[in-house]
C-alpha cells in the first residue's frame, strides 16, 4: 500500500525486519475485473475487515470466506468476480484492508515517500506500554 500498510508499520515498530518462518508462496488469484478496484488474494491475511465493512458499513455482502484451513480465502458474491458485484470505489470495504489486498486502481504512490501516513508517526505511537509486576 505504498507505505500505508498497517502490518508493515507494526513490523517496523517492533523491529521485525526479517521473516522468522519460511514463506509458503501459495498461488492465489488476482481479480482485476472491476473497473476501479482489484483484489490480490496473495496479499490477504484473512483478517475479515473487508467482510465486516461490507456488511456493517456499506450494507452489502460483497465479500465472504470460503473453504477451510490452508484453502480458506476471501471470495466475492458474484460468479464472474468483482466486476459483477455492487462494490463501489467509495465503499468502506475498499478502504479497510490493512495489507493492500484490496486496492483502488491507479492510486499507487499517490503520496510521496516521506509524507505517507506511517513515515513520521509509527502506528500505535499514541499507546503507552505498561508492564505488570510479577
Amino acid at each position: 500500500k505504498s507505505g500505508n500498510c498497517e502490518l508493515q508499520a507494526l513490523a517496523y515498530r517492533f523491529g521485525i525486519m526479517a521473516p522468522k518462518y519460511p514463506y509458503m508462496f501459495p498461488d492465489r488469484d488476482v481479480d482485476a475485473s472491476h473497473p476501479d478496484v482489484m483484489i490480490d488474494r496473495n496479499r490477504c491475511i484473512l483478517c475479515a475487515r473487508c467482510i465486516r465493512a461490507s456488511r456493517e458499513k456499506d450494507g452489502k455482502s460483497v465479500f465472504g470466506f470460503v473453504n477451510r484451513g490452508s484453502e480458506k480465502r476471501v471470495a466475492v458474491n458474484a460468479e464472474d468476480g468483482l466486476k459483477d458485484t455492487d462494490l463501489k470505489v467509495t465503499d468502506r470495504a475498499a478502504e479497510v484492508c490493512p495489507v493492500g489486498a484490496i486496492l483502488k486502481k491507479r492510486v499507487g504512490y499517490a503520496v510521496p515517500i516521506g509524507k505517507r501516513l506511517y513515515d513520521h508517526e509509527p502506528i500505535g505511537s499514541d499507546i503507552e506500554a505498561t508492564r505488570t509486576k510479577k
